[in-house]
């Protein structure tokens, strides 16, 4: 519409982010809340310390180890991944607060720019390309 500005709701899948976190975010993000010293390097050598080995062909390879994610069905990993999502709402409100992310607005209501789910994630935002550059900044 003439005058009117779009907007734009990106959904994104975190199913997979599991496998994608990098190893010095987790543990930036360790430090950001408080857990160092000792207690960040246990947590840190217990999330890069697995192996794997593939079955290829009847043939077992040698091991190998990934360099960056962190391991689903593992009872510390929901909470590793939860402090993670937490870091990227934090970083969405710091690009709100500073003006560069344009949420949507709904009425007289509060700004939306971003809903969590059990593993989805939407962010919204206004329909620009400099927006959409922004909210993939931070993805």
């Amino acid at each position: 519409m003439k005058g009117k500005m779009g907007f734009i709701a990106w959904k994104i899948d975190l199913a997979k982010a599991y496998d994608r976190l990098q190893w010095g975010f987790i543990k930036a993000v360790l430090d950001d809340v408080g857990i160092e010293g000792k207690i960040n390097k246990l947590i840190m050598r217990y999330v890069s310390s697995f192996q794997y080995k593939v079955i290829l062909n009847g043939e077992v390879s040698d091991n190998f180890r990934p360099k960056s994610g962190i391991r689903q069905g593992d009872p510390l990993s929901p909470y590793i991944f939860v402090l993670c999502m937490e870091k990227l709402s934090h970083t969405i409100n710091q690009k709100f607060v500073k003006g560069s992310w344009k949420p949507v607005k709904i009425s007289r209501g509060p700004a939306i720019s971003h809903i969590f789910f059990a593993d989805d994630l939407i962010l919204f935002g206004q329909a620009s390309l400099q927006q959409a550059e922004v909210m993939k900044d931070c993805s």
